[in-house]
């Protein structure tokens, strides 16, 4: 894959996953049987379907939440992204968080496996 493919790929995953949310677009990025683990740790979510409800029920949670690119690496198939992430909870809560991604990408250019890597208690503290 070259990297000018897989990082227009990874900045519409961050885009409209968070600053400009869509959650139709977030899923067709994915193929079919893709997994996203969010976090790392935590059960995996197979398929476009699952994913999307995980990201409906994040987004009624979360008013704002507009995340940065910091670095991407590609190697291969797959790319390591650097992130920041800046959270206003529909309660006015506010919180900022660095997290990495890894990204894996079929031959169609979809994405086939991404695993997100970010301290998750502060996500928990928030929707407790």
């Amino acid at each position: 894959m070259k990297e000018a493919d897989a990082r227009r790929i990874i900045e519409t995953y961050f885009n409209v996953v968070a600053n400009e949310p869509d959650t139709g677009a977030f899923v067709e990025l994915f193929s079919p049987d893709g997994i996203l683990e969010d976090p790392v740790g935590t059960p995996p979510i197979h398929g476009r379907e699952a994913i999307g409800r995980f990201v409906d029920a994040g987004k009624s949670k979360i008013e704002r939440f507009e995340i940065t690119i910091r670095e991407i690496i590609t190697c291969g198939s797959e790319s390591a992204v650097r992130w920041s992430g800046d959270i206003l909870t529909r309660r006015g809560e506010r919180i900022t968080i660095d997290g990495i991604g890894i990204f894996m990408f079929d031959e169609q250019q979809k994405l086939r496996h991404v695993r997100e890597f970010y301290d998750v208690t502060k996500l928990l503290a928030l929707f407790s």
